[in-house]
């Protein structure tokens, strides 16, 4: 048994243990192509480093790449009345959304194309802008002041007509939950009676928003119109689930308030104030008399 383990293990006749050495360890050719593929990856980082400006927000890549480290991105209102920052925060805003929902397929197509997404961004912009001359020479005064109010006072009222048929016989024995009577009151084709928003719906309102804004020679494209709606879809399918949390209601509230104020320390306020027409003594002499 232990001859045949030997026999086993025992290096071949042909076998020198200098060739096995140099079985096992690396040639000098292999070491060379292996730190030369090393050093054009790291040209290749480098490369794309050198192309990112330093400090250069995500907007300015994505959406105009074309402009300098210094240059500033052109203005997307036209109101002066509104602040500069806006515009820097509509710009991020549509560069998330560009890059969340046109990125991931578009770079299967043309992974080296940086045009597409600028040329997408141009059209957003005018529709931007459409709607911001629109909104201007509007009167939002009754909307604000009259249908607004009207149409939360119903949804409360509706909402406590709910909540009062509850478990009764106008729920269905019962079984009907509270959305569900809350949407027989308040019935919309764009919302089924669990909450989830109607997507043709939402389809077919921005379709005609892109119709009213947009010109006619970026309008009739259908691949061109098409992109927009479905980026434009996706981001108001995400967001307005959001917005109308309980909790971020609240919070945009609080951060319209502010920080509250730090609480000045309280003066100390005697009690028994002293004037100076009376003796501080009077009061224990006359206790020791």
């Amino acid at each position: 048994m232990a001859e045949e383990e030997s026999r086993h293990w025992s290096r071949p006749p042909d076998c020198s243990p200098e060739m096995a050495a140099s079985k096992l360890l690396p040639t000098a050719h292999s070491v060379r192509s292996f730190q030369s593929s090393i050093a054009s990856k790291d040209k290749g980082i480098s490369s794309i480093r050198s192309q990112i400006t330093p400090g250069a927000t995500l907007a300015k890549r994505l959406l105009f790449p074309q402009l300098g480290p210094d240059a500033e991105v052109p203005p997307l209102l036209s109101s002066p009345n509104l602040p500069p920052e806006l515009n820097d925060e509509i710009y991020d805003f549509v560069a998330l959304a560009l890059r969340a929902f046109v990125n991931p397929w578009w770079t299967k197509i043309s992974r080296y194309d940086k045009e597409f997404l600028v040329q997408i961004n141009q059209v957003v912009t005018q529709v931007v802008r459409s709607l911001e001359t629109r909104l201007s020479k509007t009167d939002l005064s009754p909307l604000i002041f009259r249908d607004l109010p009207t149409i939360i006072t119903q949804h409360y009222e509706d909402y406590r007509l709910a909540s009062s048929k509850l478990n009764t016989s106008y729920s269905i024995g019962g079984a009907a939950s509270l959305p569900q009577l809350f949407h027989q009151f308040q019935p919309h084709m764009a919302v089924s009676a669990d909450g989830s928003i109607n997507e043709d719906y939402l389809r077919q309102l921005v379709d005609f928003i892109l119709k009213a804004c947009l010109p006619p020679e970026d309008y009739d494209p259908d691949a061109e119109r098409y992109i927009i709606r479905e980026v434009i879809l996706k981001v108001v399918i995400g967001v307005i689930p959001r917005i109308s949390q309980p909790w971020f209601i609240q919070k945009l509230a609080l951060d319209l308030l502010g920080p509250s104020e730090a609480t000045l320390p309280a003066e100390k306020v005697d009690v028994f104030p002293i004037s100076a027409d009376v003796n501080p003594n009077a009061a224990h002499d006359a206790a020791a008399t």
